[in-house]
C-alpha cells in the first residue's frame, strides 16, 4: 500500500528517500493556504513545501514593506 511507503523525516538527510503523494511549490500566501486546507478540510498531512527563499512568505518575505504588516 502507498502509505506504506510514506514515513516521516525530521530535519534534512539528503540520503534519506521520503514520498510525498503531494508537493506545494511556492511558501507564499497562496502555499501556506494550500497547505492549511488540505490539513483542516481533508486532514491530510502527507505534503511537502518548497521555496527557493530561506523564509516563507513569497513576495512579503522578499520585499518589506514599511508600515505594512503579515
Amino acid at each position: 500500500m502507498i502509505t506504506e511507503a510514506i514515513r516521516r523525516v525530521n530535519g534534512y538527510d539528503h540520503d534519506a528517500y521520503t514520498y510525498y503523494p503531494v508537493v506545494i511549490v511556492g511558501a507564499g500566501a497562496s502555499g501556506i493556504a494550500m497547505a492549511c486546507q488540505l490539513k483542516q478540510q481533508l486532514g491530510f498531512d502527507q505534503f511537502r513545501i518548497f521555496d527557493r527563499q530561506a523564509g516563507i512568505g513569497g513576495t512579503w518575505w522578499i520585499n518589506r514593506y514599511p508600515g505594512v504588516a503579515w
